[in-house]
């Protein structure tokens, strides 16, 4: 361990003894770790990162399609109404 991480842990620990750490915002809830985490490898950082991606596209997807449905939904209705307007019997 070199001098500047020594120095650093000693005062960390330093704030730990006086408290300076104790109800902090978030205490006591997980916490969110980035896929860039540092003390990740490259090959790991990239797997979570390829994992996030396609997360992400399934929820577009997702979102996506349920937009169309319901702009179908809605077309069929407006059809719907149009023919019982113009006194139409709907067909299946």
């Amino acid at each position: 361990m070199n001098a500047l991480a020594w120095i650093g842990e000693t005062r960390i620990a330093q704030a730990v003894q006086d408290g300076q750490f104790d109800n902090l915002p978030g205490s006591g809830k997980p916490l969110e770790l980035s896929v860039r985490d540092a003390a990740l490898d490259a090959q790991t950082r990239l797997g979570l990162e390829l994992l996030d991606r396609a997360r992400r596209l399934q929820d577009a997807d997702r979102q996506r399609d349920a937009r169309q449905r319901a702009v179908l939904r809605l077309l069929w209705a407006r059809a719907l109404a149009r023919r019982a307007a113009a006194g139409e019997e709907p067909t299946a």
